[in-house]
């Protein structure tokens, strides 16, 4: 029995993955620079937003980390750059952002605490759940389109929660609502591809029992 593959942030594909070329050991590639670029914007983020004086550029910021996330795997295929390096940076970004973004974000009052709890639950749990998998040998395999699905609607909920701080007030009860619905169907949507592939995760831990 083989055991099935796990997705770069701890996802099983849920389909048959799009062949891509072979990963390669190189570290500096034009899509881990775009990938470590958009990593470095969030310390530049969460400065911004903390300030509460520059909600507008956070807001700029925060386009830019969530708008480019598709960009370095997009490259990294086209060019034949994909690197085991960049398997594990790619989620590594999406994950960092998530966390700082809605810790802060709840802190100011603008995503409620029980839905940013929820979202960062699942990422311990996904995180831990790697790890374990990694341990015992099991390959990652790219994310699944439910799991960027997910982070895509997250991250317009984000957005959208920073755009309510400096709209004016007859949109800004609009916009949040938009934020919420956003991030509550992202947090389902992460569930349910954690529930989706609980019995593969299983399957994977099993001992392999020989005919």
């Amino acid at each position: 029995m083989t055991a099935p593959e796990i997705t770069g942030d701890g996802e099983p594909e849920t389909g048959t993955p799009a062949p891509e070329p072979p990963a390669s050991d190189r570290k500096l590639t034009v899509p881990n620079l775009i990938t470590m670029a958009r990593l470095s914007l969030v310390p530049f983020f969460a400065w911004a937003f903390a300030s509460g004086e520059r909600d507008v550029l956070a807001v700029t910021l925060l386009v830019v980390i969530g708008s480019t996330d598709w960009v370095d795997g997009f490259v990294a295929r086209k060019t034949g750059q994909v690197s085991e390096l960049g398997k594990l940076l790619d989620p590594v970004a999406d994950r960092v952002a998530i966390i700082v973004v809605l810790a802060l974000c709840a802190f100011r009052g603008t995503v409620f605490w029980p839905l940013a709890a929820a979202i960062l639950l699942r990422d311990v749990l996904v995180a831990v759940t790697f790890a374990v998998l990694e341990s015992k040998g099991v390959p990652r395999i790219p994310v699944s389109w439910m799991g960027k699905g997910a982070t895509a609607a997250i991250y317009i909920g984000l957005g959208l929660a920073l755009i309510s701080l400096v709209a004016g007030p007859s949109t800004e009860e609009k916009v949040h609502l938009a934020s919420t619905a956003f991030l509550t169907v992202g947090a389902g949507a992460y569930w349910l591809a954690a529930f989706g592939y609980a019995g593969s995760i299983r399957s994977a831990l099993k001992p392999k029992v020989n005919p």
